[in-house]
């Protein structure tokens, strides 16, 4: 198991626990005083800390990246043979991304009735995020891609207008079958060959990939934001909701409920499936119907089951988990241009220019306000109240008692302050045990392997045979 794993999962277990500290909290009507415990921050395990990160991505884009213009949803998935070569090598990766955006843009630019062959100057270009998913809707390792792209390119003004000028934004007519249908096979020509340049499939193996009948290869345009739907707040097709769904974690904890046995230990964990609806089934099997007349599709695993396919699903440490292409490419000399009209930027310019001050407002300060500089907007990250108000519909700083606000007054990380206060409180100074690492089992003629319904039993250490490592 690699490292970051076992940090991910350890650092959830301190999560939200007041005894590793605390921030104190302190209503400016009533005088009320609250604490607050700290997160963990992580990326794969926690639901607090993979819903903020959600909600604040999604707001980003929203609000300081993407213009008001139609957003499409493009999902591709890649046949079995190809995937644990892209859980593995982020070369593959990269690869699979750039051949979708390459073909889509493609597609776009015909849809928009312009030619993709211009210079590079002057080339239409398209404007996408792309999120990579590790994981499918069973708790299981499954690599695939979304991309989030305007549903049109966008032409550079020419070199005769002004420098300053926006570009232009073509739409593109509706996707037909026809159009998805030679996308998908051009994606995967593609792909089939740059695994077979890189020697990860060898010309036997590309060769009957490319015969297949059903290639394997799955690509979703479905999902289009108009721009009558793209600001409506909470509402289920808006652009947000969107994004939200692609930088949503791993799994949902709504979904998750413990089935206890008669010692009241936790025996099974079971996570409900909505999309499956037509085919309920238990386990990987599919063999057993759920015993539920009204119940979707779901998933009963053991703890230690649970627990596997959670460190299968946690990222890697310091990998992207969005990226962005076209006009809004870091890079791009448009993306300027084409962000400032995003509904956060919009006077963002003004102000740049005239060093932060409206524009009909005066300048009172002294000698040192000439050579301020223009206030800065840190759009990478948000408040964590607004998150939340934008998530559940309420405003967390804001007091039950009198409706007054909420302001933070202290940290509290050293142990001496945190135990005093914990024990004035009453909350516990320590916690909850964890269990130490189990040994491999005493009896190893009890170590039994499911294989294929058969029983296989596994050798006890001493009729292993023997083998002599300086003669390999």
């Amino acid at each position: 198991m690699p490292g970051y794993v076992e940090d991910e999962l350890r650092g959830y277990l301190a999560c939200g626990l007041l005894c590793f500290g605390f921030a104190r909290a302190r209503c400016t009507g009533c005088g009320q005083a609250f604490i607050v415990a700290f997160s963990c921050k992580g990326r794969g395990v926690c639901p607090s800390c993979n819903g903020r990160h959600m909600a604040q991505t999604a707001a980003h884009l929203v609000a300081h990246v993407i213009p008001p213009v139609p957003v499409r949803q493009w999902v591709i998935s890649v046949p079995k043979r190809l995937r644990g070569f892209l859980a593995d090598r982020p070369t593959a990766v990269a690869a699979l991304t750039k051949i979708f955006l390459d073909e889509i843009e493609r597609s776009l630019c015909a849809a928009a009735g312009v030619t993709s062959a211009a210079p590079a100057s002057a080339r239409p270009r398209l404007g996408g995020i792309s999120f990579l998913h590790r994981f499918g809707s069973a708790l299981n390792r499954h690599v695939h891609l979304h991309a989030c792209v305007t549903d049109g390119v966008f032409v550079p003004p020419a070199q005769q207008a002004v420098s300053d000028a926006p570009p232009a934004f073509l739409p593109a007519r509706p996707i037909t079958q026809a159009d998805l249908a030679a996308l998908t096979e051009r994606v995967r020509r593609r792909v089939i060959r740059w695994f077979r340049m890189q020697r990860l499939l060898d010309a036997a193996a590309a060769a009957d990939m490319l015969a297949w009948e059903n290639s394997g290869f799955s690509v979703d345009a479905s999902v289009r934001i108009t721009l009558i739907d793209r600001d409506v707040p909470s509402y289920f097709q808006s652009l947000e909701h969107l994004l939200r769904y692609c930088a949503r974690p791993p799994f949902a904890l709504e979904r998750i409920s413990v089935i206890r046995g008669p010692d009241v230990r936790i025996a099974r964990i079971r996570y409900v499936l909505p999309r499956h609806k037509a085919a309920n089934w238990v386990g990987p099997g599919r063999g057993r119907k759920s015993t539920r007349t009204d119940a979707n599709g779901v998933v009963e695993l053991t703890p230690f089951e649970f627990l596997d396919r959670l460190a299968e699903l946690v990222p890697p440490p310091r990998k992207h988990r969005h990226r962005y292409h076209g006009v809004f490419a870091p890079n791009h000399k448009l993306r300027p241009a084409v962000t400032a009209l995003a509904v956060g930027n919009i006077g963002k310019r003004r102000e740049a220019v005239t060093g932060g001050q409206a524009a009909g407002s005066r300048a009172t300060g002294g000698c040192c306000d000439a050579h301020q500089k223009p206030r800065s907007h840190d759009t990478s990250r948000i408040a964590w109240a607004k998150l939340m108000a934008r998530v559940g519909e309420e405003f967390p700083v804001e007091c039950p008692n009198c409706g007054g606000d909420i302001r933070l007054i202290a940290f509290i990380t050293d142990p001496g302050p945190i135990r005093k206060i914990l024990t004035h409180l009453g909350e516990p100074l320590e916690p909850p045990p964890v269990s130490p690492a189990r040994g491999p089992p005493a009896d190893w003629g009890e170590l039994v392997q499911i294989h294929d319904d058969r029983d296989v039993f596994q050798a006890s250490p001493d009729e292993l045979p023997a083998i002599d490592i300086h003669s390999l």
